[in-house]
């Protein structure tokens, strides 16, 4: 009989613990209830969408065409090229090599030359289209002019921070062809240098 009045205290008591929880309507904050601070919201975070696989990596210039200023009294001439290795690295940086290279052209029949060395390094981006250099960030490059003469002149290739160049560009696994309304073009092959992706 004395564990029936307990069974029934009990059931009272409970009951009662019960409608006093259910009658409190206001919401119990986190910490109350599991003894740890409050959630706080997670700041909003952005990322900078990616570079294009596809142009991530290593070239070689196999065929170049550009308007070059020759002679300071004439117009641009279109002259050719090729062999200026490119590498296009994931976080926006790059750099180019100019070892070797030799840009041919004519004038009034005679040959032309502008030989390059050294190199530079660049910022890039792009879209699925447009391929944007936005500032050349260090040089030690130099291109130096040959006529029927012989040597005219060295001109470094400076730094240039705010260079904002835009090209047009497809690429397709192994090959990568930029090119621009001022008649610049260069069709370029993947090399196994650095990062070969797409």
């Amino acid at each position: 009989m004395v564990l029936f009045v307990v069974a029934g205290c009990a059931v009272l008591v409970g009951g009662g613990l019960t409608a006093a929880v259910l009658a409190d309507d206001r919401p119990m904050p986190v910490a109350a209830r599991s003894g740890q601070p409050s959630p706080t919201a997670r700041p909003e975070t952005t990322r900078e969408v990616g570079r294009p696989l596809c142009v991530v990596g290593s070239w070689v210039v196999v065929e170049e065409v550009a308007n070059i200023k020759f002679y300071s009294d004439q117009p641009a001439l279109p002259m050719t090229s090729a062999g200026t290795t490119y590498e296009f690295r994931p976080d926006g940086t790059g750099s180019a090599r100019l070892d070797g290279v030799v840009v041919r052209g004519t004038f009034q029949g005679n040959e032309l030359r502008v030989v390059g060395r050294g190199g530079y390094e660049f910022t890039w981006s792009a879209t699925d289209k447009v391929l944007t250099y936005h500032g050349r960030t260090r040089s030690d490059a130099t291109w130096t002019f040959y006529d029927q003469r012989g040597e005219l002149s060295t001109q470094p290739v400076q730094a240039n921070p705010a260079q904002n160049e835009v090209d047009d560009y497809t690429c397709q696994a192994t090959r990568l062809v930029e090119s621009n309304s001022g008649g610049y073009r260069a069709a370029m092959s993947r090399t196994a240098l650095f990062g070969v992706y797409g």
